[in-house]
Parts: structure tokens; C-alpha cells; sequence
């Protein structure tokens, strides 16, 4: 090979590199497609969690909005999971002898954390922001369900990049990859 051919080839390797990231793209946003028009409707099934909290209760029968106990929602890219003092602040005279309370009260006591286990759980890949969310108006329901109607915390949206996709396009909110991925 001469020298006028490995510069030939020394220039055409980054359009090479390119072109091969985008077809690569493509191909996993088509891949990402196909999955969604598979994503199931139905919610999934409800975790196992440590206390048995109810938002049906608390959200619905007791009106407490949802930030209340998820404050950090308007103010960063987590709601938050309340800690076990914002719970003991309520239990220490709402029914504090009910088996769940006496196991929060047990939380409490030891200093430890309530180990909740994630229902709405996105890849590390995506940067989502609750704030951004809130701020906008976008309603809780929206990606969580009617929470308030549920015993027991499920997903109900497939929470998937053609799901989000669509809910962006139908608010006229951005659409480029750097929202999400970064």
C-alpha cells in the first residue's frame, strides 16, 4: 500500500467512525421501537416492601398530597423516599399501637432507614429530572398511575424511550437525545 493510500484511508476513518455510530443508533432506536409496540398495558406486579403502606390511605382517604412526603419532586431530579422521621413525625399519635406503625416505630428506635424496594426504576443511561416534571405541570398520575387508588405502589406505564417520546411530542417538550442521555 503507498503512502497516498494510507492517507486516503487516515482521512476517510472518521467518517467511517461516523457513519458506523449512526447506523448503530439507528439500528438500537428501531430495536427500541419494536420493544415498544410490545411493552405490555397492564401493571406490573406489586414489590414486596418491608412496611405495608398503603397510598390508597394516606393519598386518597387522608388527602396528604403527594409531595408532602415526596418533597425533593419539585426540587431535584429524585422525589425522594420520605425518611422515617417524616412518617414518625404523623405515627407518634396516629394510630401508633397498629402492627406496620409499631415496625415503623422499630425503624425509628434503631436509626435505621426504612430498606424500600424501587418500583419505578429507569437505566442508568437516562437522566430524568422530577423537577422538570413538576415544574411543568406534568401530573404525578401521568408516569405513576393513580397512586391514590393503590394499596400497593405498581408501574403502570412501561416508563420506555417511545413511551416518554410520545408524551414529549404530544407537550411539544423536547426531543433531542441530550434531554435524556448525557
Amino acid at each position: 500500500m503507498s503512502r497516498r493510500d494510507d492517507a486516503s484511508l487516515t482521512r476517510a476513518l472518521p467518517s467511517v467512525a461516523l457513519a458506523l455510530i449512526l447506523v448503530g443508533l439507528l439500528a438500537l432506536v428501531f430495536r427500541v421501537g419494536a420493544q415498544e409496540q410490545r411493552a405490555p398495558a397492564q401493571a406490573t406486579d406489586a414489590k414486596t416492601q418491608p412496611l405495608a403502606f398503603s397510598h390508597r390511605l394516606h393519598a386518597s382517604g387522608n388527602a396528604i398530597a403527594c409531595q408532602l412526603c415526596h418533597p425533593y419532586a419539585r426540587r431535584g431530579p429524585v422525589a425522594g423516599i420520605p425518611s422515617v422521621r417524616r412518617c414518625v413525625q404523623c405515627h407518634v399519635t396516629i394510630a401508633p399501637k397498629r402492627p406496620e406503625i409499631l415496625k415503623l416505630m422499630a425503624y425509628w428506635e434503631a436509626k435505621n432507614p426504612i430498606p424500600w424496594v424501587r418500583v419505578h426504576d429507569l437505566p442508568d443511561y437516562v437522566h430524568f429530572t422530577h423537577k422538570r416534571h413538576v415544574l411543568a405541570g406534568i401530573a404525578c398520575e401521568t408516569c405513576h398511575g393513580n397512586v391514590a387508588q393503590m394499596r400497593d405502589v405498581v408501574q403502570t406505564a412501561p416508563l420506555t424511550m417511545g413511551w416518554c417520546l410520545s408524551c414529549h411530542k404530544e407537550r411539544q417538550a423536547p426531543t433531542d437525545c441530550l434531554t435524556c442521555h448525557h
